[in-house]
């Protein structure tokens, strides 16, 4: 009967680690108006049978703009994966787009995101997993986009 027992425990204290472990986790506040943001978008892709590779940065983030973005992180959260204990910092099947933001808050420190439209991204080098990465992608470009 004991045995039965530690073993259910330890089943329980098991399921509860590995539910935690997976548990969706909000973006860090990284639009911090005190901060520097510094985005770079690459669009990969095919044209007339040959690779291209498109960059554009945004470098001038307003003050507006990083609230802007604050509300979006605020929207989305990812979540760890198999490989985020293991990572080396790269990442794999990029889709068609990939937005890397990087993040200075003083001369010592810095953050880095790179979001791809696959939905793997890194956070500070490590690999985690995204939902809806596309349409994070699309609203974060629709803020810092130049409008005309």
């Amino acid at each position: 009967m004991k045995k039965k027992i530690i073993w259910f425990i330890g089943i329980v204290v098991f399921a509860i680690c590995v539910i935690a472990y997976f548990k969706s986790m909000p973006f860090p506040d990284i639009a911090d108006s005190g901060n520097e943001i510094q985005m770079i978008l690459s669009d990969f892709g095919f044209e007339n049978g040959k690779a291209k590779n498109e960059s554009v940065k945004y470098t001038n983030i307003t003050a507006e703009q990083k609230r802007e973005i604050s509300a979006v992180l605020e929207n989305f959260k990812y979540r760890r994966n198999f490989k985020t204990p293991f990572s080396d910092g790269s990442i794999s099947d990029l889709g068609d787009k990939l937005l890397s933001i990087y993040v200075y808050e003083n001369d010592l420190h810095s953050d880095s995101v790179m979001i791809s439209s696959s939905g793997k991204i890194l956070v500070n080098h490590k690999n985690y997993i995204m939902k809806d990465a596309e349409s994070f992608i699309e609203q974060i470009i629709d803020i810092v986009e130049p409008k005309d």
